[in-house]
């Protein structure tokens, strides 16, 4: 658990995706809907979504198979000083820039951001703060799985218990398309944003099906079948993408999501496998994994250099850092700042503090959270 190879090249891809769909948004001239469709941030979400699913459940196995047991308290300990640290830094200078006169602030979206239910608040206006409602949908997961699968491993041993919880995870992702479909179609305009949690969680529990059922008879005829040519799940969802953008959620609510949530889950799982493969060595290659590493504070300060809006924050003098290559320039450097001067400091103190969290061995998490070019959960 030191390292599952790929999952960080994935992480890259992800946000590789969410920055290109950004900066095109903002370009000058009009686009082809193939560009959307190559460079689709949507995808990119999705992939980070998947990849939390099945790590946070192999994270979780791997603590219930190594102890006999799920610590709850260790977990979102750990959860919050990986999570925490970084948003709230990010918040912080948000309104620091608001008290220069830089940027507008409103109280809903500052605690809808803290507190993570931005995804449901009612008149959340900061541009700044949009791309929270995917942390929020994130963090309203962790609130949820940890223990649907903590009850089911503990009412039932073995191959039974993760059979139950992936019947869980099965039934959201059954259920979804038709959450989605019915809340569009509601005279409740409030119930038609895609970004709920309802409208987005069988995005995470991909990740989690592939975690439980992996190694199963059923699950691997299932998998050989859709890698027996590797490309298959990559052609699958930028096929799902081209849809997407000819039809939107026309395509998407029923279908679309469902069918690129496959094929994210069994490419993920292809590129784990297979590390040593073309794909495999660029996606485990030192600078891909480095950007990987660094996605989730790429992706928390991405939205105040990419956003049209930034130039009341920079201003005319600093112009090239609001466009491109500038924008992606300062968010590289600022990401690499968040991640060495917030991020690295609050691992640390969390490593050091698990030690009086006595239901799980310090040494079994020093494995997991290793060193930053090692630890393959950028979110553990």
């Amino acid at each position: 658990m030191s390292r599952i190879p790929s999952l960080d090249g994935l992480r890259a891809l992800s946000i590789f995706l969410v920055v290109s769909l950004h900066t095109m948004q903002r370009m000058p001239y009009h686009l082809s809907g193939i560009w959307f469709a190559i460079f689709n941030g949507d995808t990119g979400v999705y992939i980070f979504f998947v990849i939390s699913g099945y790590l946070i459940t192999s994270l979780l196995l791997h603590e219930q198979q190594k102890t006999g047991s799920i610590s709850m308290r260790s977990f979102y300990f750990r959860r919050a000083m990986r999570i925490l640290p970084p948003i709230y830094f990010y918040v912080a200078v948000l309104v620091l820039l608001a008290w220069a006169g830089r940027l507008a602030v409103t109280k809903i979206d500052i605690f809808s951001a803290l507190f993570f239910f931005r995804n449901y608040a009612f008149g959340t206006s900061m541009w700044s703060l949009e791309h929270f409602w995917t942390l929020s949908v994130e963090e309203q997961f962790y609130l949820i799985w940890p223990f649907v699968l903590y009850f089911c491993l503990r009412h039932r041993s073995g191959i039974t218990g993760r059979s139950a919880a992936s019947k869980v995870a099965i039934t959201v992702i059954l259920i979804s398309p038709i959450i989605r479909v019915v809340s569009s179609v509601l005279p409740v305009s409030y119930l038609h944003y895609g970004g709920m949690f309802q409208m987005r969680a069988d995005s995470l529990m991909f990740g989690c099906v592939v975690a439980l059922l992996q190694g199963t008879p059923a699950f691997e005829r299932a998998y050989a079948l859709a890698t027996k040519i590797w490309w298959i799940p990559p052609v699958v969802i930028f096929l799902s993408n081209c849809l997407g953008v000819r039809f939107q959620n026309r395509w998407q609510y029923p279908l679309g999501f469902t069918v690129t949530g496959i094929a994210i889950a069994f490419f993920l799982l292809w590129c784990v496998r297979n590390p040593s493969s073309a794909v495999g060595r660029v996606l485990n290659a030192r600078p891909v994994v480095h950007i990987g590493v660094l996605s989730y504070s790429i992706y928390i300060w991405q939205t105040l250099f990419l956003h049209s809006g930034n130039e009341s924050v920079f201003g005319s003098s600093l112009k090239f850092i609001s466009t491109f290559p500038g924008n992606w320039l300062g968010i590289l450097l600022v990401a690499e700042f968040s991640y060495y001067v917030v991020e690295q400091p609050s691992l640390h103190l969390r490593n050091r503090l698990m030690r009086y969290f006595p239901s799980i061995s310090p040494t079994s998490h020093r494995s997991i959270a290793n060193a930053p070019r090692k630890a393959v959960d950028i979110q553990s």
